[in-house]
């Protein structure tokens, strides 16, 4: 499992690479040297970027100057070198920390720092405080940010929003909200010496793609964040843009418009592949029996499904074998025991490592002696979960007492299974199966859901790791074995249809092309995927 400690101990390397083809980009500029190391480039008269975290770009005025974003901040110890003498404000188009470390070092009370309304969450103290006590918490949840600050800064003004324009000196500082990147990133906007040049944080990158897409996962399923980075594209391409400014990767000097509109096409291509994995096949549920006055229901004589998540097997010993054990679960499973015969549930297994597959393990141990089987991949996240930076993990390590084969068989008493890796909805995710009173069913936890559930996806995102080989391999394994019934978690059980899975194996080639197709590098393995390494406090 090297791979696996690779992958999630250490942060991944992203580069943003300078494209040329169907956008002409700045190549040639004027440099100055400073004895900061730094290295400006002029993009028109008195505008100059300098390569830092973020691209930052200064706009001088005579001796003084205003900030579009601030990086480091370590460019500062060089503005003379440039003829400036006095930084009058900055202006940050998100609050993401390459846009803004350097404000955590930094004292200077005739320099006014801007933000749009709704990044003060991500910026102040009281903010910041706040989302990194619920970032670190566990059990965990979706992070409403992948990039934070580790601690606020209590001078960022939240003043800037649409219509809001600002004046300096002969200037008129403009701003267009660009979401995608972050709920409230604003593109700012200035005319200078006749040019139209807009400074649109991360909602563009040249070439039309989108700089570390997977900060457009506002959840994990929704194409919400898409969305709204789609409408902000389509808002921003009705403006005559003269140059286009980004935060990451070289300015775009000519067709700039076509640029935008390119990521915009290319935007909308990722919300299709988020809209369904299986466009077009109906539901076919299968009909399970409820039980008088029980949150259950009896899908055949010895198996049953309950609460939200979880799934009880019945051995003809009396014995339980319990599927996705969930602690909501656990009044609905006692309820449920002398109803099935069931005297003790002896053994226990997950799908997939989110809490609410798995936080009841403890739980069954303790009160029943239930031992936890575990897939030597979920093995690897539970018994670490401390060390990880991933969603929904529970709120303790949880070790195996028994780790199943990575692919070939298992037995609990009478049934035997095959299991195999399934990552799908998440890297760390197995399947297994058995035929129970004849009927050969496919535990698959929350991957592959009917059409009207989730999309058909159950959360394709890049913080689950989801995997277009992965999503591939396991449509081809549900083919190959052609179960006949598919159970899921959140109360699912569907017949299987082979159009289904087939349909599945279209959507991967799709909804890769369309992450692919955003990432600067057009490696979406480089560009996409989250470092699963937080750099909180």
């Amino acid at each position: 499992m090297n791979w696996l400690k690779q992958k999630l101990f250490n942060a991944l390397v992203l580069n943003s690479c300078l494209m040329f083809g169907l956008f002409k980009v700045v190549a040639s500029v004027v440099a100055v040297d400073s004895t900061a190391n730094c290295r400006f480039e002029q993009v028109l008269p008195d505008i100059y970027r300098v390569a830092d975290t973020c691209n930052v770009y200064l706009l001088r005025d005579g001796e003084k100057a205003i900030a579009i974003d601030f990086g480091s901040g370590t460019w500062r110890g060089a503005l003379d070198s440039i003829g400036i003498k006095q930084l009058d404000h900055v202006f940050l188009t998100h609050h993401h920390r390459d846009q803004c470390e350097g404000l955590l070092g930094f004292d200077s009370p005739a320099t006014v720092v801007h933000a749009s309304r709704g990044e003060e969450g991500f910026l102040t103290p009281e903010g910041v405080t706040r989302y990194w006590k619920i970032r670190k918490a566990r059990p965990s949840g979706y992070p409403s940010s992948f990039s934070v600050l580790p601690r606020g800064v209590s001078f960022v003004k939240g003043d800037l929003g649409e219509g809001g324009d600002l004046y300096w000196g002969r200037h008129r500082i403009r701003f267009l909200p660009t979401p995608g990147h972050t709920v409230a990133a604003m593109t700012v906007m200035v005319t200078w010496n006749d040019k139209n040049v807009f400074f649109c944080g991360d909602a563009v990158h040249a070439d039309g793609k989108i700089w570390q897409p997977f900060h457009l996962e506002w959840d994990h399923w929704t194409p919400s964040g898409a969305q709204a980075a789609w409408y902000g594209l389509q808002r921003l391409g009705y403006c005559k843009i003269d140059l286009l400014c980004p935060s990451h990767g070289p300015v775009v000097i000519n067709g700039a418009n076509d640029c935008v509109e390119l990521a915009k096409r290319r935007m909308m291509a990722l919300i299709r592949a988020k809209g369904s994995i299986c466009e077009g096949e109906r539901d076919d549920y299968l009909p399970v029996e409820p039980l008088l006055n029980l949150n259950a229901r009896r899908v055949s004589p010895h198996l049953y499904q309950f609460g939200g998540n979880s799934f009880l097997l019945v051995s003809k010993t009396g014995d339980g074998f319990l599927v996705d054990p969930f602690k909501p679960n656990q009044p609905d499973l006692e309820a449920l025991m002398p109803v099935t015969g069931v005297k003790r549930v002896t053994a226990s297994i997950a799908s997939h490592f989110h809490y609410d597959h798995t936080d009841a393990y403890p739980v069954m141990k303790e009160k029943y002696g239930t031992e936890m089987w575990m897939h030597p991949w979920l093995a690897e996240v539970l018994g670490n979960s401390d060390k990880l930076d991933l969603p929904y993990l529970p709120a303790a390590p949880i070790k195996a007492d028994r780790v199943l084969p990575e692919t070939g068989e298992f037995e609990w008493n009478e049934y035997r299974f095959s299991i195999w890796p399934f990552p799908s909805q998440t890297r760390w995710h197995c399947a297994f199966m058995t035929t129970v009173d004849g009927q050969c069913v496919f535990f698959s936890g929350d991957s592959f859901q009917p059409p009207s559930r989730w999309n058909g996806t159950g959360g394709f995102c890049a913080y689950n790791n989801s995997r277009f080989d992965g999503f591939r391999e396991c449509a081809r394994l549900v083919l190959r074995t052609r179960p006949d019934l598919i159970a899921n978690g959140h109360q699912v059980i569907y017949r299987f249809h082979a159009s289904h899975y087939k349909k599945i194996l279209d959507w991967c080639d799709l909804a890769e092309k369309a992450v692919r197709d955003l990432c600067p590098s057009r490696d979406y393995r480089e560009d996409y995927y989250v470092p699963q390494k937080l750099d909180g406090p």
